[in-house]
């Protein structure tokens, strides 16, 4: 593209565009960088929530309460 035929304003408006594309195909860059990056730890965020089973005194103090609930 040839700017020497250009005006001021269209040189402005060409490197703006031009810095635009750097800084958006720089951040995509980095962006995948680091999806590689991270995915590679091994490390996953899924966790199992270990559940105790309620008790025989729980399992009344429980049915109590709901009785309670519903009488009153």
């Amino acid at each position: 593209m040839k700017t020497r035929d250009m005006d001021f304003g269209d040189k402005m408006l060409f490197i703006l565009g031009m810095s635009l594309c750097g800084v958006i195909v720089f951040v995509l860059v980095v962006g995948v960088i680091v999806a590689l990056f991270t995915s590679r730890n091994g490390k996953k965020r899924t966790g199992t929530i270990d559940s105790v089973p309620l008790q025989d005194d729980e399992v009344t103090t429980v049915e109590s309460r709901i009785r309670r609930v519903e009488a009153g």
